[in-house]
């Protein structure tokens, strides 16, 4: 809709009336009387281990004899999850129309991921996957103590406006949601303050962004020791990493506390944040199997992330490698009182990562920055192996000395022989959903 040529050469107010019959059309066929009576039973999954086991057990069998039963590419005699093997993004790639199920009923949705690592990969939904996303979502944002008709402000990946315009407004109203919707592709330092009045001023109580969205406007109040001048229940963060030091800054100029949702468009695994930070996995929205991989820089286990998709019958995924990791957690409940699983943090998404000078990838970059005076922000580009180029915003506190800083970091992470190149930018390059990838490698 947004690149559409009526919308784009509208008066503002008929872009505003819009977006909000769009999102009027979206809520009728998304939050119907199914989306509701789901939300209330995810809901008791919350503190009830016996109602989430009840749950798993059904849509383990439910999702293994749809595959079984209406899909090529599954057709054994297999009865539990292990019985499957590993499959992949590539292995999606190469047999697309086997994982589409024979039964089809109603409209079929046509989605892809952002491509961030390559290729798109697409997928396809029927209705009843969009309807149960949102049951999930609405149990989410209930967690962040969202309630009807709560102002929101939301900054993600929609082309609210122009990408060629320069002067505020960069943001729409979406009425009917109660709703400031603000461009992530806008988010340029001189604008950075218009951006915090308009959702102050439209008093909104929860923001939902993308986190690299809203820790440069975290960044921009702390270096001129500003806070958030409204008063917010929370902020809800998905689709990108959100390193736990950014985290801690959010929550401190903002004032609330950060819930962090991370899921894929493949359905195949969601963990949410909750009131007291752990990360829980949501083992009534997939079945998640962690797979050993190593340790982290500080020792910890690491898993890499196996998910089976419960919600989407047109396309079932089974045993799908995610290539996303996790930190695992000593801890085996949380002050919350929810029966989910706990892990200590995510790690970087796949397609995030350097390759350093002895030819082995590098995903975890968020200690390169600490310590460097004056820097906003940071996106590495790397196109051959012997050479980083590093995207910086920066304030007047970036002087030579910090520069040189910046680039010790680098060769003490990647090797003393890499060639690192500094440049100064008003935005960071972003996918064509909004999204900031930390590092773009491509060779």
């Amino acid at each position: 809709m947004f690149t559409n040529k009526i919308y784009q050469s509208s008066p503002i107010l008929v872009q505003n009336v819009l977006l909000s019959i769009r999102a009027l059309i979206r809520q009728k066929l998304r939050e119907n009387k199914e989306c509701a009576k789901l939300t209330s039973e995810l809901m008791t999954h919350d503190f009830d281990i016996n109602a989430l086991s009840s749950y798993q057990t059904k849509m383990q069998k439910k999702i293994i004899n749809e595959a079984t039963q209406n899909t090529e590419f599954y057709k054994t005699n297999a009865k539990e999850i292990n019985d499957f093997s590993f499959i992949d993004k590539k292995t999606i790639n190469e047999n697309k129309d086997q994982f589409l199920s024979s039964k089809r009923n109603g409209p079929i949705i046509k989605g892809a991921t952002s491509g961030t690592t390559g290729s798109p990969l697409t997928i396809l939904q029927n209705m009843e996957s969009v309807v149960i996303e949102q049951a999930f979502v609405n149990r989410m944002m209930a967690w962040a103590g969202f309630k009807d008709g709560d102002k929101r402000a939301w900054i993600r990946g929609d082309m609210i406006v122009p990408l060629n315009q320069k002067k505020a407004p960069f943001w729409r109203y979406s009425y009917f949601e109660n709703m400031i919707m603000l461009s992530s592709f806008h988010m340029s330092q001189q604008h950075l303050s218009s951006y915090i009045k308009a959702m102050a001023d439209f008093d909104a109580q929860i923001i939902q962004a993308y986190p690299s969205s809203i820790v440069t406007l975290a960044k921009y109040l702390d270096t001129n020791d500003l806070y958030y001048p409204g008063v917010l229940k929370s902020i809800v963060t998905s689709s990108e990493s959100l390193a736990k030091e950014d985290k801690i800054l959010v929550e401190k100029r903002f004032k609330c506390t950060v819930f962090d949702w991370y899921g894929l468009f493949e359905r195949v695994a969601a963990i949410g944040s909750c009131e007291h930070g752990s990360y829980h996995i949501l083992t009534d929205y997939s079945h998640v199997e962690l797979i050993p991989a190593g340790e982290s820089e500080e020792g910890k286990e690491r898993a890499e992330i196996i998910g089976t998709n419960y919600n989407n019958s047109l396309y079932p995924l089974i045993r799908y490698k995610t290539g996303d990791h996790v930190i695992l957690s000593d801890k085996t409940s949380c002050a919350c009182g929810r029966v989910f699983p706990i892990v200590e943090s995510i790690e970087g998404r796949v397609g995030d990562y350097l390759v350093a000078e002895d030819g082995q990838k590098v995903h975890i970059l968020n200690h390169i920055p600490k310590g460097v005076n004056g820097l906003l922000g940071t996106q590495f580009i790397q196109k051959e192996l012997m050479k980083i180029e590093v995207l910086v915003t920066c304030n007047s506190d970036f002087i030579d000395s910090e520069r040189l800083k910046l680039i010790t970091n680098i060769k003490e992470r990647l090797g003393h022989k890499m060639e690192v190149t500094i440049t100064v930018v008003n935005d960071f390059i972003r996918t064509k959903n909004g999204k900031m990838r930390q590092a773009i490698c491509e060779f």
